[in-house]
């Protein structure tokens, strides 16, 4: 084998080497360290994962008859294919080198195999935590552009600990009352498919209202985002859609996100579950594609299919009537809130709302409820499948909409939902489904199943379809999720800053 065809075999087999954002490439020193380039700038440390923790460097071996990269000790001269980072030496490190508040955030790993209902999480404090982080990235400024209540939305990183980020959402000084709720619903709710609470605090005096939640980083964007890459290549022949046991893997862990909110258990695959009978059903009460978001498995290169996170519980509440004293505002009033397109049709006015009170107030007396949820589930679903609209919109009939109504008042009636409705499954999915996807979006509530209902019936199609597999033949493409580089950035601003 010519030396070219051994690197290339182990760049092949090195999944760090693989998980390179777009424009990065790497190249080796003197000693054979592998070292990373994009245009002027170079860094030992991966743009995307980060740096490895000391003393561990990732190097070219040689052997007699191959080549592989390794993890290298440069202490114990230890080689592995094991990536460091997550290593328990390395989280004990983590944990000792946070400030007192962050421990548990610091050292908490989730994609370990562990039970996230006894998974420690931190305290809230009554105290500015902020100076305990470095700001790497803004999302949101904080001028209303994504949350009028957000006041600013970060990537972050607790110092001292570079290579772990989060994210982190303030909350205006109006806002407060409004992120309490939330705070304490994010540490409350404990399931793989749920945005992972870490750390935050809360100040609320006479003379000052502060906050902010610290919350899990996704890496590879978001479902909207994956949905819009693959409309792009709409015009290739034949055009590219998600893989049906990705569909699948997106579907289930949602459904049984939305099941543990109304019944506070992880349903899925499991019987004879012992119900928690002090859980108070949630509601989330804004479910689209761009609050779905994908992280990666802790394993570098595995062929398992992201982890799908639904996140933004800030028009989350409790699920109570609306004459119960503790029922949220909204619940009691009926006022609309969250994203119109994705109302369930019981949400929506007969054409579309054209009073003033048909925009403030939903009909009939319904609210949002965990049947609303599910039906906004599965047409998020739909437009995965049909990546025919780079918005996530292919479930409403946009060509009839009058041309003196704004879209998001047409987004709001029946009408633009009934042209659609059963809605279309591309043909090039299974039965099972279609099946499942029309029953998550069934018109009436009173014949839409519960999220717990429905998943039994969705493991016995997903069965049936034969799609109970992930990765290997039906992997994403490369191009259908987002690579960030913030490693890199946070690297620059060290450097700016003299470090």
């Amino acid at each position: 084998m010519s030396d070219i065809a051994a690197m290339e075999n182990a760049k092949q087999a090195c999944p760090e080497l693989q998980s390179l954002p777009q424009g990065w490439s790497f190249n080796l020193d003197n000693a054979n360290r592998v070292y990373f380039i994009k245009a002027q700038e170079t860094t030992y440390n991966h743009p995307a994962l980060g740096g490895l923790p000391k003393p561990w460097i990732l190097m070219l071996i040689y052997g007699e008859e191959f080549r592989s990269f390794r993890y290298y000790n440069r202490e114990t001269k230890e080689q592995t294919s094991r990536d460091p980072r997550y290593m328990d030496q390395t989280l004990q490190y983590q944990s000792k080198a946070a400030p007192r508040e962050l421990w548990i955030a610091a050292s908490s790993q989730r994609n370990n195999n562990i039970d996230l209902a006894t998974m420690q999480r931190s305290p809230i404090e009554n105290h500015d935590i902020r100076d305990k982080y470095e700001r790497i990235h803004t999302i949101d400024p904080g001028d209303g552009t994504v949350g009028g209540m957000n006041g600013g939305v970060y990537v972050v990183r607790i110092k001292n600990i570079p290579n772990k980020l989060y994210i982190e959402k303030r909350f205006k000084s109006e806002g407060v009352s409004f992120g309490k709720k939330e705070i304490k619903m994010l540490r409350q709710v404990k399931h793989s498919a749920l945005t992972s609470y870490s750390a935050a605090f809360l100040i609320e005096t006479s003379t000052l209202k502060d906050a902010s939640v610290y919350i899990e980083f996704c890496d590879r964007g978001s479902l909207k985002d994956l949905i819009g890459d693959y409309f792009k290549r709409g015009n290739i022949n034949p055009k590219p859609r998600p893989p049906e046991p990705f569909v699948w893997h997106v579907f289930g862990g949602l459904l049984d996100a939305l099941a543990y909110l109304q019944t506070g258990s992880s349903l899925l695959h499991r019987r004879n579950v012992l119900m928690d009978k002090s859980w108070t059903p949630i509601i989330h009460r804004d479910f689209k594609p761009d609050n779905v978001l994908l992280r990666s498995r802790a394993t570098v290169g595995s062929t398992k299919y992201f982890y799908c996170v639904l996140s933004d519980f800030g028009l989350a509440c409790e699920d109570r009537p609306y004459w119960h004293p503790d029922a949220d505002h909204h619940q009691k009033t009926g006022g609309i809130l969250g994203t119109y397109i994705y109302f369930a049709p019981e949400l929506c006015y007969e054409s579309y709302p054209r009073t003033s009170l048909e925009k403030t107030t939903f009909p009939n007396g319904y609210r949002h409820s965990g049947k609303s949820d599910i039906w906004a589930l599965g047409v998020c679903i739909y437009n995965l499948c049909a990546c025919r609209d780079e918005a996530g919109t292919d479930h409403l009939d946009g060509a009839s909409r009058p041309p003196l109504v704004s879209w998001n008042e047409w987004g709001g009636g029946q009408i633009c939902r009934r042209n659609r409705y059963p809605l279309p499954v591309p043909p090039v999915y299974s039965p099972e489904l279609r099946e499942a996807i029309l029953r998550a979006t069934e018109w009436y509530p009173d014949r839409r199943p519960d999220a717990a209902t429905l998943l039994r019936r969705f493991e016995e199609l997903q069965e049936a379809s034969g799609c109970t597999y992930q990765g290997g033949a039906h992997a994403l493409p490369d191009w259908a999720t987002r690579k960030h580089e913030y490693f890199s950035k946070a690297e620059q601003l060290s450097k700016g800053r003299g470090r």
